[in-house]
């Protein structure tokens, strides 16, 4: 899930705590600041908050609680790329939670947060005016972008709980114009068997 304002884009979908690998936790780097809380664009941050290691990217990955969704890909203010998870996402399934951190890292990897600080976001009412119709499609490519790297890494069970995950959406959206389920579900398999 990318950060948007009040809303998110890029989340891996699901409700919040959705998602939980069991990774090796600690601290941010000395002078590095970690996310407390959203605040438009981007999270507040302060210091001591953990991190946890994310194996898909180098792209620091700060636990927090009660975040609202699995996970969100943002950048903090300084513009650095950063992914946010909710502690009590990585103490559950830890498959899912494998799915969501590959899904968060495609946000980055694949320009998505890029494209929503190039969006002209601060005109008008509604600041993801000009991005909602490409919020599904995003999601859809992250998803696929995760898969591949599930995949690679031989992470066969990761892949089948993010699809079992979709599929408890049924036919309603996974988010504010998001996918709905069946359809995130159906790309995950799809691209599961492609060679």
């Amino acid at each position: 899930m990318l950060a948007l304002g009040a809303a998110t884009l890029g989340h891996a979908g699901g409700a919040a705590g959705a998602s939980r690998p069991a990774a090796e936790s600690g601290k941010p780097p000395p002078g590095k600041p970690a996310a407390t809380g959203q605040t438009g664009p981007v999270f507040k941050f302060r210091r001591g908050v953990p991190s946890v290691k994310n194996p898909y990217c180098e792209i620091v990955t700060y636990v927090v609680r009660a975040l609202p969704v699995g996970a969100s890909s943002t950048q903090d203010g300084a513009g650095r790329a950063v992914i946010v998870i909710d502690a009590g996402a990585l103490k559950g399934d830890r498959d899912y939670a494998q799915f969501l951190m590959a899904h968060e890292c495609c946000h980055h990897s694949l320009g998505h947060i890029k494209a929503r600080a190039q969006t002209p976001s601060r005109l008008g009412p509604q600041p993801f005016y000009y991005l909602l119709p490409r919020l599904k499609g995003m999601e859809l490519e992250a998803d696929a972008c995760a898969i591949r790297l599930l995949k690679v890494n031989g992470a066969r069970d990761a892949i089948e709980s993010a699809r079992t995950h979709m599929l408890a959406f049924g036919n309603l959206p996974t988010g504010a114009h998001y996918p709905t389920g069946v359809e995130r579900a159906d790309n995950i398999a799809r691209v599961a068997v492609e060679e």
